[in-house]
């Protein structure tokens, strides 16, 4: 991997609609110096333009003032806080020429990603990401390449930059079939851990909000945390006893971001995937006053991504972290529960209706399942406790205890394997 230089000086670019409230606009501007800065990178100057049709990118009176600005600050780097098309990538750095390269919000989380990125997965999925980013802006990135490093340019690096389009294409299908044999190692061990018979609870929430920090005063084992964006990318699973309840399994996941690129969902769909197994979800929401985003934003990406995952079905637990640097007084808000994972406040409200949810999940109820259903058989085996089985000559009666959604699972698989008649065997009774 390229080195890149310890600190380059960036101009941060926000083209908006006209109307856009300001502090909305400074809002995400402070998001992205902070996502600059984690990219290794130091924010020197902003340019703001309102527009009627912002899609188009800059006006030439405020690419001038850009211009300026970055012969002004010896500036090295622009960062548009939109995702660019390649042609008006391309537009603007033929103007900045070689003052200073030319990168959009998109690329800096992906150079991120590349810099954080530990295990072999975690690698490999970056990886993908950023080709299947650069892919259609090959030909601008070709003519633009030149030798250096820099925020945006880490992971394939611009050497790889200079290859053809079919060359591109061929790394990106060994990347896929490199991530399918490690993504099948990992539905083997969750898998696995179905057979435990243990209910799945998922953390996700905004990056540094102190999932990890939760994650650890759950498990009473310590997990890697640090004030910095998107410190944990690869999935830590951990067995915990919650009173009252029993033992569940508990994972930490990869942090969401606004706008998070559809390119590191897809590539992050694996370990993602924790996520869509999970019995319950812990929506982790930072009450910290200072956080740069809103609760209510916070909320909202969250919202975005699990309908993205295909996860917003699952019974979900809001939880309001960071709560000891709220003001004391403050109400908690409704639907949720107040901790500090520091203090040790609020945990064991949250543990007790942990188990009150995790308890209302699961029921019991007798089905009956023919031999040669193999599709449901594959489900009980690993989503269900079997409480009683009677054997019979074309099938079997089961006691079955699980959660709703492994009920739901072993319906659709009966249904369809009896061609949606639920008058034979083969169904939920």
């Amino acid at each position: 991997m390229r080195r890149f230089k310890a600190l380059e000086k960036a101009i941060l670019v926000s083209v908006y609609p006209k109307g856009t409230n300001i502090r909305e606009v400074d809002r995400q501007l402070e998001e992205l110096q902070g996502l600059v800065g984690a990219a290794g990178a130091d924010t020197a100057g902003v340019v703001r333009q309102a527009r009627d049709v912002p899609e188009a990118g800059l006006g030439q009176g405020a690419l001038d003032a850009l211009i300026a600005q970055v012969e002004a600050m010896g500036a090295d780097l622009v960062v548009f806080n939109q995702e660019m098309r390649p042609s008006q990538l391309l537009w603007v750095q033929t103007r900045l020429g070689a003052r200073a390269r030319v990168v959009d919000r998109t690329q800096v989380i992906l150079d991120i990603f590349a810099r954080r990125a530990s295990s072999r997965e975690g690698r490999l999925q970056v990886e993908l990401a950023q080709y299947e980013y650069l892919e259609p802006r090959l030909r601008g990135l070709r003519v633009l390449s030149r030798p250096g490093g820099g925020v945006g340019t880490r992971g394939p690096g611009e050497t790889q930059l200079e290859l053809d389009r079919r060359r591109v294409q061929r790394r990106v299908h060994a990347l896929k079939e490199e991530l399918e044999r490690v993504e099948e190692e990992r539905r083997g061990r969750r898998q696995r851990r179905r057979r435990t018979e243990l209910p799945q609870v998922a953390l996700v929430g905004y990056t540094n909000v102190g999932k990890s920090t939760l994650f650890s005063a759950l498990t009473h084992r310590p997990q890697f945390a640090q004030n910095a964006l998107f410190v944990t990318l690869d999935s830590t699973v951990r067995r915990m006893v919650i009173p009252g309840f029993g033992p569940v399994l508990v994972s930490d996941t990869v942090g969401f971001v606004d706008r998070l690129p559809h390119e590191l969902v897809a590539a992050f769909r694996s370990t993602l995937d924790e996520v869509r197994d999970a019995d319950m979800i812990l929506e982790v929401v930072s009450a910290d006053p200072e956080f740069p985003v809103p609760m209510a934003e916070q909320v909202g990406v969250i919202e975005d991504t699990l309908r993205r995952l295909e996860a917003e079905a699952i019974r979900r637990l809001r939880v309001y972290s960071q709560w000891d640097r709220v003001r004391p007084g403050t109400g908690i808000p409704p639907l949720g529960v107040a901790v500090s994972a520091v203090s040790g406040d609020g945990m064991s409200e949250l543990l007790g209706e942990m188990a009150r949810q995790l308890a209302a999940l699961l029921r019991e109820e007798q089905v009956e399942i023919a031999w040669e259903d193999q599709e449901s058989w594959k489900i009980i085996w690993r989503e269900f406790v079997i409480l009683d089985r009677h054997d019979g000559r074309s099938g079997a009666v089961l006691t079955l205890r699980g959660t709703e959604r492994a009920f739901h699972l072993l319906d659709q698989a009966a249904r369809k394997g009896q061609g949606g008649n639920p008058e034979k065997d083969g169904t939920i009774m």
